[in-house]
């Protein structure tokens, strides 16, 4: 039986549920509804009525998915919220180990070879691979308490008549959106406060010199936590919302603006670039063109235009797929 009110209840009812989970639960329930409703009207064709004297009976979409999900009293975080929360906790922390890593590799490949022993160097990574996991476990369950503590709704509806339609493939977010998006703003973290003479340029004798000031970016650690989690805030709404919604939108330009604002605070400083590499700009690219050494020379701008290219992209696409989704 394809009925678009059937069809809109189960919608809601799984999609928050994992990917491996949700089509066997909704297969499952369009058979409970036709048995249900088999079993009320008999061979006629169910009726309108029928069909929601029957689904009020199944009890409310949120009902069904806590019985699904089996996220009751699992950890102080509950229902609707846990699954996303274990979710998201899974991929930032998998992204903070990796970005840590890396950036713990290439960091003493670049600048720290001659400085520490490699045992140093493995008792220095295994630091501050702890402090990074404990701060981002810490930085995920506050952001979920939070939203459970508000009681923040993640879906607006309260009856049968008020659910949502099944969104168009276009209009939905998929969950590998979500993981990319989260990635970026991690991996961004990790790269400018621990290693960010990976942004180097290499001189004629094979040494690296260092385009932003390591210092500087090292003291300006707070813009660059504030930029990261507004990103994963972002990805975070998409994520519970499955969907171009209005809080999507709202969410996306709101944190898009504030993330702009934080790229002028970083990138317009007088000194974020490195005074060494800035008087070798014509050394090092000497014989390259004018036109690279005119990037280098004001790699803060050429930076920020990029950041703030992307950022208008993100806003624009929510947008229109969010006025899509209301037509």
């Amino acid at each position: 039986m394809n009925n678009d009110l059937i069809e809109r209840y189960i919608y809601a009812v799984t999609k928050r549920l994992p990917g491996k989970t949700r089509e066997d639960v909704a297969r499952e329930l369009r058979t409970l509804i036709e048995d249900m409703l088999k079993e009320r009207c008999g061979e006629v064709t169910p009726s309108d009525k029928d069909i929601r004297v029957v689904l009020t009976e199944l009890g409310t979409p949120n009902e069904l998915y806590e019985q699904y999900a089996g996220d009751g009293k699992r950890c102080l975080i509950g229902p609707p919220y846990y699954t996303t929360y274990v979710f998201v906790m899974k991929i930032v922390l998998i992204c903070v180990a990796f970005g840590m890593t890396l950036s713990a590799v290439l960091g003493f490949a670049l600048g720290e070879r001659q400085a520490i022993s490699w045992f140093s160097a493995v008792g220095q990574w295994i630091g501050m691979l702890f402090s990074g996991l404990m701060g981002t476990f810490a930085f995920v369950t506050l952001l979920f308490a939070f939203f459970d503590y508000k009681g923040i709704s993640l879906d607006n509806y309260s009856g049968l008549d008020d659910l949502p339609p099944v969104p168009k493939k276009k209009q939905q977010i998929s969950r590998g959106e979500t993981i990319f998006g989260i990635g970026i703003s991690v991996v961004f973290l990790i790269v400018f406060l621990v290693c960010p003479q990976i942004f180097c340029a290499i001189t004629k004798d094979g040494e690296p010199i260092p385009i932003l000031s390591t210092e500087v970016v090292r003291n300006t650690w707070y813009i660059i936590v504030i930029f990261s989690a507004l990103g994963i805030i972002r990805e975070i709404v998409k994520l519970l919302d499955g969907k171009y919604t209005g809080r999507v939108v709202i969410t996306t330009v709101i944190t898009d603006l504030l993330s702009a604002l934080c790229s002028f605070w970083w990138l317009l400083r007088k000194d974020i670039i490195n005074p060494e590499f800035a008087g070798k700009i014509g050394e090092l690219f000497e014989g390259d063109g004018a036109f690279i050494t005119e990037i280098f020379s004001h790699f803060q701008y050429f930076f920020l235009g990029v950041i703030l290219f992307a950022l208008l992209l993100d806003i624009m696409n929510a947008v229109i797929k969010g006025i899509a989704g209301k037509e």
